[in-house]
């Protein structure tokens, strides 16, 4: 398998990854900045695509590994990672520490997710030593050769979830604290991630992020976002518009399996984006689990 690795910016590498049998794509960047960085690991089946393009930029030092969250398809590499690059040490918040340290939360939700197989296609969960996790503040900066990598806490669509803001390219890991954007040319969209989605949390990380005035937006799932802010635009207003017609249905009596049907219908038609049903019901139940914990439905 050839591994292309691209420049999206000063010395700063992406790295996309298509497994087998499932649809997302894994995008992975590396800092070629002092030791090295490397942000979004994936899932533990990226790992030999990884290996190899650690290898064409010469970064077998590395210093950060530096996922956005621990969800699987972010961060289900790190503890095989960390086994290859010893003196690498995993960046997390403090909620993220507990899930790389002790992943048998991460793991029970996964195979309730994506069946009790999951690890044929993705690879497996292993926990991170507690000796290799560096925990970081909101707001801390770590340096990472000549430039300085802020952590900004994004908890709207995951508590574990930091966002990495690069002060010398201006360029935001944003994960997916500002959406998803499913194929080029459509635009963002929100992703939603039960129970603990909160879309007054996730629309002030959204604000938070857009003030830091990012010159780039790096993309879990895909490209390099070159507009920030109409994209950031577009996703706050796309986030409240989905949910609102969720929350009419859902005021209208509507079951769970019509809300959905009329929810990918919308998005379809409008966005040009059919989403897998995975990804679907997983939005549209963080939603409805969102407005019946606030009591709006």
């Amino acid at each position: 398998m050839m591994t292309y690795v691209e420049e999206v910016a000063e010395e700063t590498y992406r790295l996309a990854t298509r497994i087998p049998g499932l649809p997302s794509m894994f995008t992975t960047y590396f800092i070629k900045d002092g030791s090295g960085v490397m942000i979004e690991p994936g899932p533990a089946a990226a790992i030999p695509r990884i290996q190899k393009a650690v290898e064409e930029l010469g970064l077998g030092n590395l210093e950060y590994i530096i996922p956005t969250h621990l969800h699987l398809d972010h961060a289900g590499a790190l503890g095989k990672l960390v086994s290859l690059f010893p003196q690498a040490r995993v960046v997390v918040n403090q909620q993220g520490a507990r899930h790389a340290i002790n992943p048998s939360r991460l793991i029970k939700s996964t195979r309730m997710a994506f069946g009790e197989d999951f690890e044929a296609a993705y690879g497996a969960i292993l926990p991170v030593p507690e000796s290799q996790v560096r925990i970081v503040r909101d707001g801390e900066v770590l340096p990472a050769g000549s430039r300085q990598l802020m952590i900004v806490h994004t908890p709207g669509h995951a508590p574990h979830q930091i966002a990495i803001f690069d002060t010398r390219t201006r360029g935001l890991f944003c994960g997916e604290a500002l959406g998803l954007v499913y194929s080029d040319g459509t635009p963002p969209l929100p992703a939603v991630a039960p129970p603990s989605f909160d879309i007054e949390v996730y629309l002030d990380d959204m604000e938070r992020l857009r003030r830091l005035r990012p010159r780039l937006l790096f993309y879990s799932h895909g490209g390099v976002g070159n507009e920030p802010e109409r994209l950031i635009d577009t996703v706050i207003e796309n986030t409240k518009l989905i949910g609102d017609i969720i929350l009419r249905d859902l005021k209208a009596g509507k079951t769970e399996e019509a809300i959905t049907g009329h929810t990918g219908d919308y998005i379809r038609e409008h966005f040009g984006v059919t989403m897998d049903e995975y990804e679907l019901v997983t939005n549209v139940i963080g939603y409805i689990h969102y407005f019946r914990k606030k009591g709006l439905a």
